[in-house]
């Protein structure tokens, strides 16, 4: 058995190396090929040049059914008789509006001065509401009958002569309470810009005496226009139109709180600059004197001094005299 394996070992290494020369042998087949092919001559091909021909073709249309496709002339038409349509129906729009705001008008302000039965009262007079209510009728009546069907323009008209008639009164209406309260808001506004312009010479110098009486000067001309007007809307009846109304007084109040309000913001001026060859003198001038203040102490000291030794040599000399005295005294005693 040993014997066998090691004869089969023998016949496969035999057959790999016979295999491994016949593959070099055949890669240098292959090159022998390859050096033999581009040693050949090469053959050259030629290419024939095609040309083309350009022909015009004329054709003929032709439907076959009703239906023909869409060109330019129709798209314009459509398109205007799109452009009219959408105009007649913003012209449409126009009218219904004009109407509606019509009607609207003519309900509320029918509504309003039947709610407001005795406010009206107070600024008209009965003929006057009687007018109104006629005219009131005689346009309802017209909204549905004869204009009905009508331009923008005819109900805009329409509308406007209601509002003739019906607008002042409740102007007068409003006034009666705006006006009052509006006299009485300028008179106390006025009365707080004189209490404002008094602190003035004190709190604010950089507003001149002649500008603080100009403001002065305006708050009594207002306050004189007030009292001209109310005297005048007090000779007139309720029915009849204000002599002034509240929107003035505040045109009135109004360039004289602004006049108020521009004075009462100015600065105050600013210090004035100090030189710098000034502030060199002063400091020269400050240390001068400290200096002379410091040497007139020096010699106060001095003099203190010389005053508390004179005053010590003066102690000295007593309490000396005082011991001689007791000791002579002491000695006349041993003696005696």
């Amino acid at each position: 058995k040993a014997e066998g394996e090691k004869a089969e070992e023998g016949a496969e290494e035999a057959g790999e190396a016979k295999g491994a020369k016949d593959k070099k042998k055949g890669a240098k087949d292959k090159k022998k090929d390859k050096k033999k092919d581009k040693d050949l001559p090469k053959e050259k091909v030629t290419k024939t040049a095609k040309r083309v021909h350009h022909v015009a073709l004329s054709s003929e249309s032709a439907f076959t059914t009703a239906i023909r496709p869409i060109n330019s002339t129709i798209v314009s038409q459509c398109i205007a008789r799109n452009k009219l349509m959408l105009e007649e129906e913003a012209l449409r729009r126009r009218d219904a509006e004009a109407k509606n705001r019509l009607e609207s008008y003519i309900l509320a302000t029918r509504d309003r001065m039947s709610e407001q039965e005795e406010a009206v009262a107070k600024v008209t007079t009965d003929k006057q509401r009687k007018q109104v209510g006629n005219d009131f009728e005689k346009g309802e009546d017209w909204l549905y009958e004869g204009g009905r069907s009508v331009g923008a323009a005819e109900y805009e008209a329409k509308l406007k002569e209601m509002q003739a008639l019906a607008d002042p009164i409740f102007f007068r209406m409003n006034e009666m309470e705006a006006r009052p309260e509006a006299v009485k808001r300028a008179r106390e506004r006025i009365e707080a810009a004189r209490e404002l312009i008094a602190t003035w010479e004190e709190s604010k110098p950089q507003i001149t005496a002649e500008e603080r009486e100009k403001a002065l000067e305006h708050c009594k001309n207002t306050t004189e226009w007030l009292d001209t007007q109310e005297k005048a809307q007090a000779k007139k009846k309720a029915h009849e139109d204000p002599a002034f109304t509240s929107d003035e007084v505040d045109k009135k109040l109004a360039p004289l709180e602004k006049g108020i309000r521009i004075l009462n913001k100015r600065p105050a001026p600013k210090p004035p600059k100090v030189e710098a060859n000034a502030t060199a003198d002063n400091e020269t001038a400050t240390e001068d004197g400290a200096n002379a203040a410091d040497g007139a102490s020096a010699e106060g000291e001095g003099e203190a001094d010389a005053a508390d030794a004179t005053t010590a040599d003066a102690k000295a000399a007593d309490s000396e005299t005082s011991a001689n005295g007791e000791a002579e005294g002491d000695s006349k005693k041993d003696e005696l």
